[in-house]
């Protein structure tokens, strides 16, 4: 069987043992084939990472400086 083990309501690594198998270590082994590792444990439910947002900045507003200068005209 796959088991997450779970410490502190996150799954810290993803093992294969028999049916019978008594996790001997801190936290718990979980019957689990979705979880993986990153993922949270809550209310017997796994809940993977919540992706951050990130801006849609085009490739030159992310290379580009900011500067408080202002540009000189010729």
């Amino acid at each position: 069987m796959r088991y997450a083990v779970v410490e502190n309501g996150v799954v810290t690594n993803i093992i294969v043992a028999p049916e019978d198998y008594v996790y001997p270590f801190e936290g718990e082994a979980i019957v689990s084939n979705e979880a993986q590792i990153g993922w949270t444990y809550k209310d017997g439910q796994f809940y993977p990472p919540v992706e951050e947002e990130k801006d849609d900045l085009s490739f030159t507003e992310t290379t580009q400086p900011e500067t408080s200068e202002d540009p000189i005209e010729v």
